[in-house]
């Protein structure tokens, strides 16, 4: 027999007992319900996917946390979130569909990462797709199911953060930065305004040592005058015509270079060199910047006049700021919610597919922490990434239930998950009769358990009340003989004896007075 410690639950994955498991089911089904209210289909997806999947577009730091391992010479998956899963779906089976399409998914997910409290390596998403539908108001109705569905959870205390990821990733692609350092750059957004410039740039040394000194590009103060003008002309030119130009000085010299990799991939080595060399000042503009965005962060009617300031100082699109202040507006449509709105141009969602809006959900925890409970925004690229027959707008969210069903639980004790009746029958001819009397309050939406064991009536009491049952039924020979039961008040110690044919509404009157 292996010991505890060999066959005890993996790290990070925990086991959900009876009262968690009741409580997590029931906020999944409040929320479906919630989404289908509002023309959002049910989908069911796999669990495993290909690696590449999540490969594409949901950034390093998903990557890095990935389950995920070689099965007869196919790189797999756990699935890491599932809207990635969603619109692998769309591409392959639905694209034929009409839009907007309304969809909704649950179930579990898995990322390598350090347990600690409200995070889990295994944890339950659900969420909502709108496919093929952009502009304010499509972000509107998002940020209003999702406001909604708390307060139908009976959360009523919360904040939404929005942010907008479009205004950075412009600036920075405008600059002319790589790929790789306009990704390390937005994904170190809330870094930045964490920990500050010095955290950010102590990193990115670490990942670029080429970037030491961001203000000072290497190479330049030692390189003579004719070699400095040589480097300017070449970073002036295009790729093809700087690799032309390298390889026709070259072939002047009667220079050839012996190497494994070839000339040519020598060339586009140093010509990417020369170029890098440029990007260090540029580096230090992103992060002024990037510091200046992440301190618009407040109520709306205080950050947007200053957001609109700083994107005319910069000579940006103010088309982003404009389909922002929109989407505010129509949120009124759907309903008052200023006081509990806030903008954040700092906000970093941490999956590198969002393409502009993003948002998330708090609420004060048990020790007043806030708790992120859902988080979202629009992924315009993505369907087309994963190879869409044309562009089309997406968006959505995803609530955690854990964290739900941590802050629910605050209020609520485990005497919320207990059956409401307990039925007894004493002998195997009364099974027949309990089970139906069961049913029947089953139908009434009264959660009954049927004593199925061979304990005694005493035994089977002093469990009833353990549990905090409310009302035992006890059916026997007696009752049996004149079509009745005993109705036992648990709380009041009081017991009657009543006819089968009154004993629905008899229970249903004694459990609403306890309400």
């Amino acid at each position: 027999m292996p010991s505890a410690d060999k066959i005890s639950a993996l790290r990070g994955m925990r086991d959900l007992l009876s009262a968690d498991c009741a409580r997590q089911h029931a906020i999944q089904q409040g929320l479906e319900g919630h989404f289908r209210l509002h023309g959002y289909a049910s989908i069911d997806l796999p669990i495993l996917e290909n690696t590449e999947l999540y490969l594409r577009k949901s950034g390093e730091d998903i990557a890095a946390r990935l389950y995920e391992f070689d099965f007869k010479s196919r790189r797999v998956a756990l699935r890491p979130e599932i809207t990635a899963s969603v619109m692998r779906a769309y591409v392959e089976r639905l694209q034929d569909e009409p839009l907007p399409m309304r969809l909704q998914y649950n179930g579990p997910v898995f990322r390598y990462e350090k347990p600690q409290q409200h995070r889990y390596r295994q944890f339950n998403l659900t969420g909502v797709e709108l496919i093929g539908a952009g502009g304010p108001r499509a972000d509107a109705e998002l940020l209003h199911l999702a406001s909604s569905s708390l307060e139908r959870l009976g959360i009523q205390r919360y904040a939404i953060t929005i942010g907008h990821t479009a205004l950075l990733d412009r600036f920075l692609n405008r600059l002319g930065l790589r790929k790789q350092l306009v990704s390390f750059l937005l994904r170190n957004m809330e870094n930045l305004r964490k920990r500050g410039v010095g955290a950010v740039l102590e990193s990115l040394i670490q990942i670029y040592p080429e970037y030491d000194g961001a203000a000072a590009p290497h190479g330049e103060s030692g390189a003579d005058d004719n070699s400095q003008r040589l480097i300017n002309v070449l970073r002036e030119m295009s790729d093809s015509e700087a690799h032309q130009a390298v390889s026709d000085f070259l072939h002047s010299l009667n220079i050839r270079i012996a190497t494994d990799r070839g000339q040519g991939e020598v060339i586009a080595r140093l010509l990417r060199k020369i170029r890098e060399d440029q990007q260090a000042p540029k580096v230090q503009l992103a992060l002024e910047f990037m510091e200046r965005l992440g301190e618009l962060n407040g109520a709306p009617a205080d950050v947007l006049p200053v957001a609109f300031a700083l994107a005319d100082e910069y000579d940006l699109d103010r088309t982003v700021l404009t389909a922002l202040e929109q989407t505010l507006a129509c949120l009124d449509d759907c309903g008052e919610r200023h006081g509990k709105l806030r903008l954040d141009f700092g906000l970093n969602r941490g999956l590198h597919y969002y393409t502009g809006f993003i948002f998330e959900l708090h609420a004060a925890a048990p020790n007043d922490e806030p708790l992120q409970l859902c988080g979202g925004g629009r992924y315009d690229n993505l369907i087309g990434i994963f190879g869409g027959a044309e562009p089309t707008e997406a968006a959505g969210f995803a609530f955690g239930i854990e964290r739900l069903a941590s802050l629910l639980a605050a209020g609520q004790s485990d005497a919320d998950n207990r059956p409401d009746v307990l039925v007894i029958p004493l002998a195997a001819a009364d099974f027949s009769t309990g089970f139906a009397v069961a049913d029947e309050l089953r139908a009434h939406e009264i959660a009954v358990e049927v004593n199925i064991d061979a304990r005694s009536l005493r035994r089977s009491l002093r469990r009833a009340d353990r549990l905090g049952i409310a009302l035992v039924i006890i059916i026997g020979e007696d009752e049996r003989r004149v079509k009745a039961a005993r109705l036992r008040d648990m709380r009041r110690g009081a017991e009657t004896q009543t006819p089968l044919a009154d004993l629905a509404k008899s229970v249903v009157e004694r459990l609403s007075a306890y309400d």
